[in-house]
C-alpha cells in the first residue's frame, strides 16, 4: 500500500493557486474570500470521495469515513489548516490537509477498511494573522474558546468575524458527537533547520513548547526635537528601548528560552518629533512550563518598574507533551518505511498542541530548506513531501486498525 505522489503534488499546486500573489507566495487570510475558496476546494474533494461532510459553528471542516465500524468506537482525526499568513509559502498547513486527503484516498482505493472512524479535519484561523487568537478553530473544538468571543473579534479595519461569517455564509451547525475522535495526527513542515542539519528524513514530534505573547504600550509626551532639552523630555522611545534591552537579555539567564520583540510601532513616527507613544510586542517561548512562568514574571517586573507603561496578554499557550501512543505510532511508521527519524520538540505552535488537551495527539515533521517558513521561499523537496505523507499513512493505518 502506498500513496500516489503525482496526485499529491498536483493537488498541492492546485491549492497554492487559490490566493496566489503576483511575484510569488500565497495569501488566504482567515475568513476571507480566498480562505473560503480554499476550504471549498478541500470540501469538493471530500464529497467526491463520498465522505460525510461536517462544518461546525465556527467553520471548521470535517470529512468523516465510517465504514461499518463498531458503534461508539472513537475516531482518529488527521489534518491541519489551509489559512495562511500575509505572504506565505505553499506548504504550511496545506501539506497537512492535502496529505491527509491523499492518505484517506489511498486507503480507500486499497480496499483496506478501518476499525475506527477516520476524520479529515481542516481547522479555521490557525495562523491568527487577521484575527486573534491563533489556533482559533482548534481552541473552539476543544471547548476553550467561546463562540461569542470569536464572533466579536475584529481585524485592523474593524471588520468582525461575525460579519464575515454572514457575508460568506461560512459556518454550519454540525458536530462530531457520533464519532467522538480521541486521536489526532498532524503532518507539517518543520519550519526550522534541525532536520536538515542532522540530516534526518522525519521529525517524530514529542511535544510543543509553550508561548506567551504580550503587547506593551509606553506613553510619553510629544515635543519638538530641536527645542526640548534632553532633561525635560518624556521620551517614550527611550523607555521602550531600555525595556527592549532588558527583556531581550533574558535568554542569557534562562536556558532554552526563545524571545522575540517582533513589532514596534512609534507615534507620531516623525524624524523631528519626540515620540509620545511606543507600542511593541513580546513573543516568549519555552518547552517547560516552570521556566516559561519565570520568564513571564521577569518581563512583568521590568514593565512594572517603569512609569507610564501598560501591557496586556495577546495569547498564552502552555507547553504540551504528545501522547506516547501517537509518538510511537509515528516512530513505528518511520521504521517500517526504512526512513531515519529524530525525536524533537516543536518550536512553533500548531493545532495538535491545542487538541492534545482533549485528544491523544502527535505530529510528523519533514525538513524545511534553510528553516524558512511563512515566506514564498518555503520549500521541501518532492521526496521529503512524499516521505512525510507515507509516514502519515502508516501511522494512521496503525492507529485506526
Amino acid at each position: 500500500m502506498d500513496i500516489h505522489s503525482d496526485r499529491l503534488l498536483t493537488r498541492l499546486d492546485e491549492l497554492a493557486r487559490i490566493g496566489a500573489l503576483d511575484g510569488g507566495g500565497v495569501q488566504r487570510l482567515a475568513f476571507s474570500d480566498e480562505d473560503l475558496a480554499g476550504r471549498n476546494w478541500v470540501q469538493a474533494h471530500l464529497e467526491r470521495l463520498g465522505l460525510d461532510i461536517r462544518i461546525d459553528a465556527v467553520g471548521n471542516l470535517f470529512g468523516v469515513w465510517q465504514p461499518r465500524v463498531p458503534r461508539n468506537e472513537p475516531g482518529v482525526m488527521v489534518g491541519s489548516h489551509t489559512d495562511t499568513v500575509g505572504r506565505a509559502g505553499h506548504l504550511d498547513g496545506a501539506l497537512g490537509v492535502v496529505g491527509a486527503l491523499e492518505v484517506l484516498e489511498s486507503l480507500m482505493e486499497s480496499g483496506w477498511r478501518p476499525a475506527r472512524p477516520l476524520i479529515l479535519a481542516s481547522f479555521v484561523n490557525e495562523e491568527g494573522v487577521r484575527y486573534m487568537p491563533d489556533m482559533m478553530g482548534s481552541l473552539y473544538h476543544v471547548g476553550d474558546l467561546r463562540i461569542d468571543h470569536i464572533r466579536e473579534a475584529q481585524d485592523r479595519d474593524g471588520i468582525s468575524i461575525g460579519q464575515e461569517w454572514e457575508r460568506l455564509h461560512y459556518t454550519g451547525m454540525d458536530t462530531l458527537l457520533d464519532v467522538k475522535p480521541d486521536t489526532f495526527v498532524e503532518l507539517h513542515i518543520e519550519q526550522g533547520p534541525v532536520l536538515e542539519s542532522l540530516p534526518a528524513d522525519i521529525g517524530i514530534v514529542t511535544g510543543v513548547q509553550g508561548l506567551s505573547w504580550y503587547e506593551v504600550t509606553v506613553t510619553g509626551a510629544s515635543n519638538h526635537a530641536g527645542t526640548t532639552p534632553m532633561h525635560l523630555r518624556q521620551d517614550a522611545g527611550v523607555v521602550a528601548g531600555r525595556l527592549a534591552h532588558l527583556i531581550r537579555d533574558l535568554p542569557n539567564e534562562i536556558g532554552d528560552l526563545r524571545l522575540t520583540i517582533g513589532s514596534m510601532d512609534w507615534h507620531p513616527n516623525l524624524v523631528n518629533v519626540i515620540p509620545d507613544r511606543v507600542r511593541f510586542t513580546i513573543d516568549v517561548r519555552h518547552p517547560e512550563e516552570g521556566r516559561l512562568v519565570h520568564a513571564e514574571r521577569c518581563i512583568e517586573s521590568f514593565l512594572a518598574a517603569e512609569d507610564n507603561v501598560s501591557w496586556r496578554s495577546l495569547a498564552r499557550v502552555a507547553p504540551c507533551t504528545f501522547s506516547p501512543k501517537v509518538v510511537e505510532a509515528v516512530a513505528g511508521a518511520v521504521e517500517a518505511i526504512g526512513l531515519t527519524g529524530h525525536r524533537m520538540i516543536s518550536g512553533a505552535g500548531h493545532d495538535a498542541q491545542i487538541l492534545s488537551r482533549r485528544l491523544h495527539s502527535g505530529m510528523i515533521f519533514i525538513p524545511s530548506r534553510d528553516g524558512i517558513s511563512h515566506h514564498p521561499d518555503e520549500y521541501s523537496t518532492n521526496e521529503q513531501i512524499r516521505n512525510g505523507v507515507r509516514t502519515l499513512l502508516h501511522a494512521v493505518k496503525h492507529l485506526a486498525s
